[in-house]
């Protein structure tokens, strides 16, 4: 009979092994793109060339580093965890150059797959760390897995799902410093604080809300918090150095960023406004894209009363963050539903946690089943329409449509220079349609294009029946973008793309498969191994 502790550690081995196999088996056949691009970029020119310097400007129009070489704005913690993969990748193409095209994608998702797997761990013991059983923690955490955002950013090599491990780690190590402020738990603090601020720069407002937070818990002793702040200072330490040496190495100051062009230009939105964009609009609602989390609200007054510690903690660390966030005025970006709340998804799926083991302990009710199942099928069929593209194929379709029926828009006060192609990207005149006007709603598009695909439509065949087909009876030309879709899933690539790679596909395949079941066996077995009432 396992005590508490090792069947705490059962389960998070078998969490972790689960949805990293599981991630990597729905892993994508895009390389990176955009933002994730320039990251990879860094790791591949630091391991291959021994340089941080690389070859692409991006945004397109950054100013150079101030030696006349081309750097990226950012971080350089936000490249590191690339280079396991590039290694591989490196290794496998070194014994068959002809794997390359299979292994670069897969590999390029390897990190982002280990941290959406680690989120869900750092999520468990969180649940834990409130007391909640074991049973509704490990319940909760499958659900957080595949029916939140968690899975679809996993999927892509962006850094979100990395700010998101790091930002659950946080949290939890914040509570577990406030309930035993040791110096053994606050330099764990220190690790996830620091490695968060060298992941984004914008988190130094979750490291200050934090410090803000213990200071409040523990006002009275002083010299406690003087030995958790040196304590955490030893771990953060690291992070910090690197961070600012990154920047003088770039930009010739450590305290440059290479950002400080865009700064002023970029913030300035009302607040109001941003926070309404994240959180309710119709395209880029948190509800929308993370369905679970609906089931939160009705339980906030208990979380509120029985966990206060830990909300207050998520609102010190969450809070300002999403206070700095809802001033961007492109909130609205290239990206699968809200982008930059996708970090605090874990610590808000708190509540539907708390939920599951409220209903645990009281007689089962065929209604809270069906709104369950109703929920948790919505937010898995979501992620799994966020897996299914690549994002930009949508985007990009639903630009040349919006174009063509509703009118180009003026871009010349664009506050992002305007592109070859005529477009400013990211900026509110391209943007708008996607998180405020329904005809265009990215889910609603996934499920049209998935549809479609599935059939072999042709552009002019897909257009006939596109969402915005209920406001009007044009037919948009969309064919140039509409070529560019395919299926992103990394089978595909050794199927169909790189057909002489098919004999490493299959073997990839099966272990990835044998490593999700037996992570799965391991998960249910341990699940089951825990008492109903722990």
């Amino acid at each position: 009979m396992l005590d508490g502790r090792a069947l705490d550690a059962r389960l998070a081995r078998a969490i972790f092994v689960t949805a990293f196999a599981a991630y990597l088996l729905s892993s994508g056949r895009e390389p990176p793109w955009g933002d994730a691009n320039v990251q990879y970029m860094v790791a591949e020119s630091l391991a291959l060339r021994g340089t941080i310097a690389i070859s692409k400007s991006w945004p397109e129009d950054l100013p150079r580093g101030h030696d006349g070489r081309i750097y990226s704005i950012y971080p350089i913690v936000t490249s590191l965890p690339h280079l396991p993969g590039i290694a591989i990748l490196e290794g496998a193409a070194a014994l068959s150059p002809d794997t390359r095209g299979l292994v670069k994608p897969l590999t390029s998702h390897l990190a982002c797959s280990a941290f959406g797997a680690l989120a869900c761990v750092l999520f468990f013991q969180l649940c834990r760390q409130r007391q909640l059983s074991r049973r509704a923690a490990s319940a909760a955490t499958a659900i957080l897995a595949f029916a939140t955002t968690n899975w679809v950013y996993a999927h892509y090599s962006y850094s979100e799902i990395a700010q998101t491990a790091l930002a659950t780690g946080l949290v939890l190590h914040l509570l577990r410093v406030d309930e035993e402020p040791t110096p053994g738990r606050a330099r764990w603090l220190g690790l996830y604080a620091g490695l968060l601020f060298g992941m984004k720069y914008i988190y130094a407002a979750s490291i200050a809300g934090a410090a803000l937070y213990l200071a409040w818990r523990h006002w009275r002793d002083r010299r406690l918090l003087v030995r958790i702040a040196l304590a955490a200072a030893t771990t953060a330490a690291p992070s910090l150095l690197l961070a600012l040496l990154y920047n003088y190495l770039c930009w010739g100051s450590p305290l440059a960023t290479g950002y400080d062009a865009y700064a002023n230009t970029l913030w300035g939105e009302n607040a109001v406004a941003g926070l309404w964009g994240m959180f309710l609009s119709p395209g880029k609602s948190l509800f929308l894209y993370s369905p679970p989390l609906l089931l939160g609200l009705a339980v906030l007054p208990r979380l509120w009363r029985d966990h206060r510690a830990a909300c207050l903690a998520v609102l010190a660390t969450a809070g300002p963050v999403l206070a700095v966030y809802s001033r961007y005025k492109l909130n609205g970006d290239y990206a699968w539903g809200p982008r930059f709340v996708v970090f605090v998804v874990p610590a808000l799926g708190l509540s539907f946690a708390v939920l599951l083991d409220a209903w645990r302990a009281e007689p089962a009710r065929r209604l809270r089943k069906v709104v369950l199942g109703a929920v948790i099928a919505l937010g898995v069929a979501v992620q799994l329409l966020g897996n299914a593209f690549y994002w930009d194929h949508y985007i990009r379709i639903s630009m040349d449509a919006r174009d063509a029926w509703l009118g180009g828009p003026n871009r010349r006060g664009a506050i992002i220079p305007v592109r070859a192609n005529g477009r400013c990207d990211c900026c509110f005149e391209d943007v708008h349609h996607l998180q405020w006007l329904p005809p265009f709603q990215p889910i609603l598009g996934h499920v049209w294009l998935l549809e479609s695909t599935l059939r072999g439509d042709t552009a002019e065949e897909a257009e006939a029946h596109a969402p915005w087909k209920r406001h009007t009876s044009l037919a948009l030309p969309i064919a140039q973008s509409y070529a560019r879709v395919r299926i992103d899933w990394w089978g595909l690539l050794w199927i169909k793309d790189f057909p002489r790679t098919r004999a490493l596909g299959l073997a990839l395949l099966v272990l990835f498969l044998g490593a999700t079941a037996l992570g799965a066996r391991g998960w249910l077995r341990a699940h089951r191994a825990a008492e109903p009432e722990s």
